[in-house]
């Protein structure tokens, strides 16, 4: 049987999407959220249809609903 280890990361946050706290987008250009436990988890890009987006919540968002939701990040 497989051990399961935790692998650490450090992301970079450069983007931070209005209404959605946990959810950032890292310098790497990927999607993160923090989880209940406070780890960083990634969100991997859906396809629904012919449509690329990503799911927020339980809601699928496409590429150009996140787009206006964009705010940079400040420390």
């Amino acid at each position: 049987m497989a051990k399961i280890v935790p692998i650490t990361q450090l992301v970079e946050r450069v983007w931070d999407i209005h209404g959605f706290p946990n959810y950032f987008f890292g310098h790497d250009k990927q999607l993160y959220r923090f989880d209940s436990r406070g780890q960083v988890k990634t969100n991997k890009r859906v396809v629904i249809g012919t449509t690329q987006g990503y799911i927020l919540k339980r809601k699928f968002y496409s590429l150009s609903q996140l787009r206006p939701l964009l705010r940079p990040h400040i420390l």
